[in-house]
């Protein structure tokens, strides 16, 4: 992932601005920079601190931007209480050091979240508050000067800057830190300009889905029901591209399908991601297809492995209900192992494992009549989960907990190897092979 930075450029007076104020961002000052957004903001707070009144209060915007320098990776944002806010308190002077003393938080009103490039771990350089230029007198006499967390190139080379470590979401607010300047005795009040430098995951911009930025989640979603998503194109600060035009897609049209209006069809069991792209953004949300019951047709076969012998073309799915109906061309036989959620056989249907093993977490069902149910030779129905039993079977192994729902008959022997069958005062009857 890139690592990225964007900046608030602010002209502060000792503890940079005010709690209460909100500015109107002012038109953006045109730069060389190719990397500066044309649609973002560029905002100045000129405010101004007093010794004498411990006060810190902002005027109105002044110029914004002259400089044609900076970082080529950089965008440059700003508006107070719009793209983040900078709330100063504490604000003290201590006359026997010379220390002007204030604490800053900010808060990140962006919608992606800053001090991380991938949304999960935070930056090492966290969120970095730098001194473009001052502090500068501009009330008695003497020098001003910040006693910083370090100091590193941003505009230029050794500026000061305070670090804030973490990640700030949406919303959040840093801890507290507390800020020093050290002042001469004659200095009243003073001013200086602060760039706000944080890296972020989604520096180009991204396409949000749903409210959510990528990968966001959508959560389950049933096979055949229907799911519409919205899109919507934005920068790096969230500003709406207006215009853009986004493609849908699937990571596996067998699980999820969408059209290109954005509604997503659930297909098949399993976790796809449907994609929205728009140039070289992008979106993405998560599907949870969850299980159906797959009715079965014997339209081609008896095999369970071919699809078509399945309703909608599809073999159940690790969670899915097999249902075995009667009436069918031909009734289903296995050809390998297969483990899904449950079964349902209807009266006189059959279902053959042959020699492969058949692992259920849900419902073991079918009819009473002999003759129908579930059949083998060697295979065995495997009975790992929580849930009813009752029917005919052949070779059983529960390792799972399962209560009998009605008379259960089975060929001997009957395991339970690492679970609980319950009988509920149901009739179980073996039968030797």
């Amino acid at each position: 992932m890139q690592k990225f930075a964007i900046i608030l450029l602010l002209s502060a007076a000792a503890a940079a601005c005010t709690d209460e104020s909100t500015t109107p961002p002012t038109k953006a000052v045109e730069t060389e920079n190719p990397a500066v957004d044309p649609s973002s903001k560029l905002v100045i707070l000129s405010c101004e601190a007093s010794k004498s009144k411990l006060t810190v209060t902002c005027a109105e915007p002044q110029l914004g931007r002259k400089s044609r320098e900076g970082p080529v990776a950089d965008i440059i944002y700003g508006g107070q209480n719009t793209f983040v806010t900078v709330t100063s308190s504490n604000v003290a002077y201590n006359n026997l050091t010379g220390r002007f003393t204030f604490d800053i938080t900010l808060k990140n009103l962006l919608q992606q979240p800053i001090g991380t490039t991938d949304g999960v771990s935070p930056a090492p350089t966290g969120v970095r508050v730098f001194f473009s230029s001052g502090p500068t007198v501009t009330g008695g006499s003497g020098i001003a000067a910040p006693v910083p967390d370090g100091f590193a190139t941003f505009t230029a080379g050794g500026q000061p800057f305070y670090q804030y470590d973490g990640i700030l979401a949406n919303n959040a607010t840093s801890a507290p830190k507390t800020w020093t300047i050290i002042i001469a005795p004659t200095v009243d009040t003073f001013t200086f300009i602060l760039f706000i430098s944080s890296p972020v995951q989604f520096p180009d911009g991204y396409i949000e889905i749903n409210g959510q930025l990528p990968v966001g989640s959508y959560g389950d979603l049933h096979p055949g029901s229907t799911a519409p998503l919205t899109a919507v194109v934005k920068n790096a600060l969230g500003i709406v591209q207006a215009g853009a035009v986004v493609t849908w897609g699937t990571t596996d049209p067998n699980q999820a399908s969408v059209d290109p209006s954005g509604v997503v069809t659930g297909v098949r069991y399993g976790t796809p991601v449907i994609t929205a792209t728009s140039g070289a953004l992008n979106g993405a949300i998560a599907f949870n297809i969850t299980g159906t019951t797959r009715n079965w047709t014997g339209a081609v076969s008896t095999d369970w492995e071919v699809g078509g012998n399945w309703g909608g073309g599809y073999t159940p799915a690790l969670v899915d209900t097999a249902n075995i109906p009667t009436g069918v061309p031909n009734f289903p036989v296995l050809t390998l192992s297969e483990a899904i959620g449950g079964i349902t056989v209807a009266d006189l249907a059959t279902l053959n494992l042959a020699s492969f093993d058949l692992t259920l977490t849900a419902l073991a069902s079918t009819g009473q009549t002999a003759g129908g149910g579930v059949l083998g030779t060697t295979g065995t129905l495997i009975l790992s989960g929580n849930s009813t039993f009752n029917g005919r079977f052949p070779l059983v192994n529960v390792t799972g907990t399962y209560n009998t729902a009605a008379t259960v008959t089975a060929t001997a022997p009957l395991n339970i190897t690492a679970g609980l069958l319950q009988t509920d005062l149901n009739l179980v009857e073996i039968n030797s092979q």
